[in-house]
């Protein structure tokens, strides 16, 4: 048996799936936040009740990175190159900020 040590991040392996979960410490109050593609203007929810890892699929484990709420998403990296973006993480309070437009503010 593996011990995965909270905070930790756990994704699905198909990579498609956006159905992400952050699993919180109880000595943090516990609980995950549910990280999931954009649904109006909203990407992330709380659900203090759920203290178990998924066992629904297949998943891969990492720790939490703390970043203070910014988000790295990267878009190409090559042998001398590599391109991304810094943005609100939805972590922070699970809206996406929208610009006049309706275009998603990065």
């Amino acid at each position: 048996e593996t011990k995965v040590v909270k905070p930790f991040v756990e994704k699905p392996v198909d990579a498609e799936d956006h159905n992400i979960c952050i699993y919180y410490p109880s000595s943090a109050g516990g609980g995950i936040k549910r990280l999931f593609r954009k649904v109006g203007d909203r990407a992330s929810d709380f659900d203090s009740g759920v203290h178990h890892v998924r066992k629904d699929g297949s998943y891969m484990y990492e720790p939490f990175m703390k970043t203070q709420g910014t988000d790295i998403k990267v878009y190409t990296v090559g042998p001398e190159y590599a391109h991304a973006e810094a943005r609100k993480s939805p972590v922070i309070d699970g809206v996406v900020n929208r610009n006049e437009d309706g275009k998603e503010v990065r």
